[in-house]
């Protein structure tokens, strides 16, 4: 086996709208070999991950992107995904969802969309886009889903995902899943990494797919180094701030929610805070680190205490 070459990846999650000039600089004169975005980038209007798309398209180095739930779909496409809609409502937003996934590819050029496909354009890696739009809880936007990728359950996504990644050499490659949802199977409190934290009953909001098939890998002996994803924000809405658990090593596998938002936030003495999170191979072995940038600056200062505890809230099983 070709012993593989140590490597820095910068990880963002949801941005929501926070990305300034200051992090197109930073990240474009940084030593990160790549850059990967776990999506929505823009808020309420789908609208408004475009500009961000532009923006973000500005870094000069290689970028990764899995579209998340807010990055092509309506308002009114998520209210008929949560509520039901009629057939032609739905047929109206298929067509707007199609036309805007195509200006978000578009936009974010150089940067490579992810989704159902494979990237290996960084050393010794092998990137697995797994199902774009997730947004918890069964196959979001199917008529999109079905259409592009020809996917019509769940089953069908954890076997084209299964398919995938048969084509990697794993003997020379490290297979890292990108997401915008995490899988399921790591927990059902709302502090848990992809737990449910807007019900009072708590549960696995993890993507039943992407769960399964990283349970099927690793009973093939073929798991995955790094599972990276977002959607389930740090701050916790049950009342505790910042309170998510973001990163787990489970049974030899890093799992990584990227998605602390807002990811540009002051403190109380008014300093500006940027996040992004950390991810080395170093003698083939991987680790993820919380960086704060603060005032949009690397160096060595000490972090408020509410950081450091962001820092720490990580899980080994």
């Amino acid at each position: 086996m070709a012993e593989k070459e140590d490597l820095k990846i910068a990880l963002v999650g949801d941005i929501h709208g926070f990305w300034n000039s200051s992090d197109t600089r930073y990240f474009s004169e940084s030593d990160y070999d790549a850059l990967i975005f776990t999506g929505d980038l823009g808020r309420i209007p789908a609208r408004s991950s475009l500009p961000v798309a532009r923006r973000i398209s500005k870094v000069q180095k290689l970028g990764f992107l899995i579209p998340g739930n807010n990055d092509g779909p309506s308002i009114l496409a998520r209210l008929f995904e949560m509520f039901g809609g009629s057939s032609y409502e739905n047929r109206v937003s298929l067509f707007l969802l199609e036309r805007r996934m195509r200006f978000l590819e578009k936009y974010l050029a150089p940067i490579r969309t992810l989704g159902y496909s494979i990237q290996e354009e960084i050393p010794g890696v092998s990137l697995l886009g797994a199902r774009p739009l997730a947004m918890g809880s069964g196959l979001s936007f199917f008529p999109y889903i079905q259409k592009r990728f020809g996917i019509s359950t769940l089953q069908g996504s954890e076997r084209l995902l299964l398919s995938l990644s048969e084509k990697i050499d794993l003997g020379v490659r490290d297979l890292i899943v990108v997401a915008h949802n995490g899988p399921s199977g790591l927990g059902v409190r709302a502090k848990d990494i992809w737990g449910c934290d807007f019900r009072k009953e708590a549960g696995d909001f993890g993507d039943e797919d992407l769960g399964n098939f990283v349970s099927v890998s690793s009973s093939l002996n073929r798991k995955p180094k790094v599972v990276i994803a977002g959607h389930m924000h740090h701050s916790s809405r049950s009342g505790k701030i910042h309170s998510r658990i973001w990163k787990v090593r489970k049974d030899g596998i890093l799992f990584v929610n990227a998605a602390r938002v807002p990811r540009i936030f002051q403190d109380q003495n008014g300093n500006t805070w940027h996040h992004h999170v950390e991810l080395t191979r170093k003698n083939g072995n991987w680790e993820a680190e919380a960086r704060f940038l603060r005032n949009g600056m690397e160096g060595i200062f000490p972090l408020p205490d509410f950081l450091e505890r962001e820092k720490r809230n990580i899980l080994e099983i």
